[in-house]
């Protein structure tokens, strides 16, 4: 397979942080490391092209503050009817970690989680299903 050159501009901590941990997986270069990186991305999203009902949990983190929580909170009343429950964790003063168990429509999910992921102050969200 062709290899394609690109380049990204990324925070100086995130990358540092990124470095840390291909240097313990043993990775021998950057390049793989992003490679598995964005192979892992594009498939913990592929069955979100699934049809039908299916269940699981939306993670994610945020900086805390009065306009993010109030565009999470909007959203998620948005899909009161695919949400279960939600658990909210303060993880320090200003970062906070919020679980919300979902069920419906695998499109109605995907919808609600790029909604939230696309929130100003969301570092970082993922959806753990249930099979």
């Amino acid at each position: 397979m062709k290899k394609i050159r690109i380049s990204a501009t990324l925070p100086g901590d995130l990358l540092k942080k990124f470095d840390e941990i291909c240097k313990e997986m043993g990775y021998k270069n950057r390049s793989n490391a992003i490679s598995s990186a964005i192979h892992e991305f594009i498939t913990s999203h592929k069955f979100l092209k699934e049809k039908g009902e299916i269940a699981g949990a939306i993670v994610f983190t945020y900086i805390h503050s009065p306009s993010t929580s109030e565009l999470l909170t909007q959203a998620q009343h948005e899909y009161n009817d695919i949400i279960n429950a939600t658990m909210h964790v303060h993880l320090s003063e200003e970062k906070c970690l919020e679980i919300i168990a979902v069920r419906g429509r695998a499109r109605d999910i995907k919808k609600l989680l790029n909604k939230l992921a696309a929130i100003k102050g969301v570092i970082s969200s993922h959806l753990v299903t249930s099979t």
